[in-house]
């Protein structure tokens, strides 16, 4: 048994240490709630041309949140950041060029929702960069010098 969670301590060690598994629950659950929030309204009728943006958003979002809870692999951490990202310009384009990205979906009867996507996509990037950069400290092999 000691040498099953050694092995797990050195394996989480070389990917990347324990730091991205403290961080991949509050992202994954952050890619979530985008996902959720960007949900077509009416799920029995089909989307609109102009509403396939935010039902791709969360194809993207809603896949990647479950992927990155079961798996914490640098591949996912990259997609989660580059899809976090893109939640993140799609509401800032969306709102230069005064274009809903939240119309007709489950989040768009809340005033809140749209400032609440941008702010749980941006604390996602901000996480995954972090889990994705950080890099544990090497043990010394010196001893004494």
């Amino acid at each position: 048994m000691a040498e099953a969670i050694a092995a797990r301590a050195a394996r989480a060690a070389r990917r990347g240490g324990v730091l991205g598994h403290v961080l991949r629950w509050p992202t994954a659950a952050a890619l979530l709630f985008c996902g959720v929030l960007h949900l077509p309204g009416n799920l029995a009728e089909p989307p609109e041309p102009g509403r396939l943006v935010p039902l791709a958003v969360a194809l993207l979002c809603l896949p990647l949140g479950a992927l990155l809870a079961v798996r914490d692999t640098p591949a996912v951490w990259r997609g989660a950041a580059v899809a976090t990202l893109a939640v993140v310009t799609l509401h800032i384009v969306g709102g230069v060029a005064f274009f809903n990205p939240l119309d007709g979906t489950l989040g768009a009867p809340y005033p809140w929702a749209g400032v609440a996507a941008v702010l749980g996509a941006g604390a996602a990037a901000v996480l995954a960069g972090v889990a994705l950069t950080y890099r544990p400290p090497s043990p010394r092999t010196d001893e004494g010098a």
